[in-house]
């Protein structure tokens, strides 16, 4: 019998969603008798949803709380499942090529593998961690949190001026000072940026945040980069030496990892190029969505976007099966961002939009937890 595959490399959030809809979307047989088969690859089996990072960092959920069971939602929806990492892809043989060895033949395949931050050398100082892949660093954290000595005070620094960096530079403070009371009052707390902080959001936002780093105790430098480590200390690019017991990379994004090799057409910075229907670019049985995706139009990496992309990329693989038209993905042009202040506080950024307080950690806690119900198997 005919067997159609489709293969997902990357438990990210538009394949998780994809996953969900498989039985309702994908019928056992097409029209013409073949079988259709689904296929999720991740080198982790558990998908962390990064909403709720700041709020596992802070000490307001478990690490557990934000991991998506990939394994049990594949089997929930009927779709295979195969834990591994991405090694290489022989497109005109339709074959993914995984670490181990292990080989897949797919008759469509999505990528969806994200992005880690642009670290260059940093990432080989062993007190500085990248947030991303946010396994690591959870894991890193968590240790951390271990081996603290409460009459030592330390020195912590972010790096990156975002949004990331500021929410977590806040829930690391929070939880910090929530595990060793006054004896925290020592430690020094510091974000590094190179531009200024939450470029983008508007004034009352920007406003808001610096208060917040200020009341935390947090030194922000911005206008500077990281040049060099050393052990125990960063040197920045105005030449200043900063001590670091615990250093959280937050900086741009880059491709988790190269695709030079797999054929496919690849941006100046090394992103799979993909038009509106998120198709890779002159490859229509290959999809790309989230981080790792290049579009006509370029858009953050945030992942907001990724979601949305999730049922639009679900029903292109369906109608591309049955030789329909696809239909076209269209970015919002302005998202609602929530972002959380280290305790059970968060503000609302969207355009000139302005909010703040505890009902917004409520409202947020609210729609993560609704996102995260709608996946737990």
């Amino acid at each position: 019998m005919n067997r159609i595959r489709i293969v997902l490399i990357g438990g990210g959030h538009a394949h998780i969603e994809v996953v969900r809809q498989f039985q309702s979307l994908f019928p056992a047989r097409t029209a013409e008798g073949a079988s259709v088969e689904m296929v999720l690859v991740n080198p982790e089996p558990g998908a962390v949803y990064s909403g709720m990072i700041p709020g596992v960092v802070g000490g307001h959920y478990r690490p557990e709380d934000c991991l998506i069971n990939l394994p049990a939602l594949c089997d929930g929806y009927g779709v295979g499942w195969y834990q591994g990492r991405l090694q290489d892809l022989n497109i005109p043989e339709k074959m993914v090529v995984m670490a181990d060895g292990h080989r897949l033949q797919f008759d469509y395949l999505s990528l969806d593998i994200g992005s880690v931050p642009a670290t260059g050398s940093i990432q080989e100082a062993y007190h500085a961690v990248a947030v991303k892949p946010a396994h690591g660093f959870l894991q890193r954290w968590e240790q951390y949190l271990q081996h603290i000595e409460v009459s030592r005070p330390q020195s912590v620094v972010v790096v990156g001026g975002g949004v990331a960096g500021v929410e977590l530079v806040l829930a690391m403070e929070h939880r910090i000072r929530t595990m060793i009371g006054a004896a925290a009052n020592g430690w020094r707390w510091h974000l590094v940026s190179g531009g200024e902080i939450l470029i983008g959001h508007n004034v009352l936002v920007r406003h808001r945040a610096r208060r917040a780093l200020q009341l935390a105790g947090v030194n922000c430098m911005t206008g500077v980069k990281v040049e060099r480590v050393h052990h125990r200390s960063l040197e920045l690019s105005d030449g200043v030496q900063l001590d670091s017991d615990f250093t959280l990379l937050c900086t741009s994004a880059a491709p988790s990892q190269s695709l030079s090799a797999s054929g496919l057409p690849l941006s100046e910075h090394g992103y799979v190029r993909v038009d509106d229907r998120l198709q890779v670019r002159a490859i229509p049985e290959v999809f790309a969505v989230g981080d790792i995706a290049d579009f006509p139009q370029p858009l953050v990496k945030a992942g907001v976007y990724a979601v949305r992309q999730g049922p639009v990329l679900a029903h292109n693989l369906a109608k591309a099966i049955r030789g329909e038209p696809l239909q076209a993905y269209t970015p919002q042009k302005k998202f609602l961002k929530l972002i959380s202040l280290g305790g059970k506080k968060a503000m609302a950024s969207r355009g000139w939009f302005f909010c703040s307080g505890a009902w917004v950690w409520r409202w947020k806690n609210s729609i993560d937890s609704r996102f995260m119900e709608k996946y737990q198997r």
